[in-house]
């Protein structure tokens, strides 16, 4: 993919001879005719030759191939029986004009991965598949020679076992599928909410997979209190809002501190101690959790029974966008062909509906949805207290989470004036 200025993100899907989108079929064939579809933009030779090398066996089929946003999969099947499954980044960070993901923040991306599917090996109800082999991309220095035709370096690379199953199967399943694969997936977001990951593991990675904006480091040990996420939520608040006249945003928003958003500023920060509940038994409300970032369907491997009325959810993957939060942010979101989520008492309600989608079908969605967080609450009853207890910090949370640069003096003089009303409200 290429931007007006020709910078250079990630490759396009390659096109077959007849014009159509390869459809990831029988890949293993065309490069031994010499006709790789991927031929244009890397050799899936080389990486046939890393494989091979780390999985002491040879590569004898590769059955499929699908596409992500970030990254493809391949599914290869090895000599020694075994089933892999190959992701490889659709970037090479040493082509000319690279404009992706920064190189530091894709290796703590693949840093944090990592440690994740090495924690959660063989958790009994989050399904993860085991992480076999894990590669950084290796950048080159300018003038280096290096092919990218050729060279799968540039490349981030990570090699799972091969778990059976699909994403994309809600429209195949009878009612009672559906039924069961949403009740399925609650238990597994009631089990990861339920999880308590250790406390080194807290510790090193809080502060780096926390979204835009924060300091480089916290004034203060990690800590699963009211105190470390009050100071969370000061920095984030103060390093996102800096002084009137400083960049706010991203560089390339050209955006400075105004007015307004140096008042909200200031508005944001008094409401901080009335927001965070002070309870006695603080601990089920700001105890650390880890989030997965993008839970749905489309980041789990499922497979079907014949009766299409019973499905298994054998992994839960693409941790990439994972986050450790404390349990009062806890996202319940379920992504399916619509989002199911709760609203801000902790209610179900279903977000992403296409304006197309027909009354029936938001009816049917809406029940899904009611099934998803009854299963959720049943299974984690903490997850409803801490929604409803949370809910002005969920709301200014998400607020700046979805903030992506424009129009701040708007943005935070609106968020200002919520909590100025949030504090009228309460008393304050």
């Amino acid at each position: 993919m290429a931007t007006d200025d020709d910078e250079y993100i990630w490759d396009c899907w390659p096109k077959m001879p007849n014009g159509q989108d390869f459809d990831g079929s029988d890949l293993l064939n065309l490069v031994r005719k010499g006709s790789s579809p991927f031929k244009d933009n890397w050799d899936v030779n080389k990486l046939l030759q890393e494989i091979e090398a780390h999985m002491h066996a040879k590569v004898v089929d590769i059955p499929h191939v699908s596409r992500g946003s970030n990254n493809m999969g391949l599914h290869m099947k090895l000599s020694n029986q075994r089933e892999i499954l190959v992701r490889l980044g659709r970037s090479d960070i040493n082509m000319p004009k690279y404009d992706g993901f920064p190189f530091d923040s894709m290796i703590r991306e693949l840093n944090f991965e990592s440690a994740t599917y090495t924690l959660l090996a063989g958790h009994p109800d989050i399904p993860v598949s085991t992480l076999l082999y894990l590669r950084p991309p290796v950048k080159h220095e300018s003038g280096v020679d290096y092919d990218v035709g050729k060279s799968v370096q540039g490349r981030r690379l990570m090699v799972f076992d091969f778990f059976h199953g699909r994403s994309n199967v809600w429209y195949e399943l009878l009612p009672g599928g559906k039924d069961d694969l949403v009740s399925q997936a609650a238990r597994l977001r009631a089990s990861l909410f339920n999880y308590n990951p250790p406390k080194d593991f807290v510790a090193t990675f809080l502060l780096q997979r926390m979204f835009a904006f924060m300091p480089s480091e916290l004034p203060c040990p990690v800590e699963p209190t009211r105190d470390f996420w009050l100071t969370v939520f000061r920095c984030k608040i103060e390093a996102t809002i800096k002084n009137e006249g400083d960049m706010i945003g991203w560089e390339s928003d050209n955006n400075t501190v105004g007015p307004e958003a140096l008042k909200a500023k200031q508005s944001l920060l008094r409401f901080l101690p009335h927001m965070l509940p002070l309870e006695e038994n603080e601990e089920y409300l700001y105890r650390m959790v880890l989030e997965h970032g993008d839970f749905g369907i489309h980041n789990m491997s499922i497979t079907t029974e014949a009766d299409k009325n019973h499905v298994h959810i054998k992994s839960l993957y693409d941790w990439e966008t994972g986050c450790i939060w404390h349990a009062m942010l806890a996202d319940p979101e379920m992504a399916l062909p619509v989002d199911l989520n709760v609203d801000e008492n902790g209610k179900p309600t279903i977000t992403q509906v296409s304006e197309d989608e027909t009354a029936e079908n938001r009816n049917k969605f809406m029940n899904h949805d009611k099934n998803y967080i009854e299963v959720l609450y049943q299974h984690a009853p903490d997850f409803e207290r801490v929604t409803k207890a949370g809910k002005d910090a969920r709301y200014l949370w998400f607020q700046l989470k979805r903030w992506r640069g424009d129009d701040p003096e708007e943005f935070f003089g609106e968020l200002g004036a919520w909590a100025e009303r949030r504090m009228a409200e309460k008393g304050f």
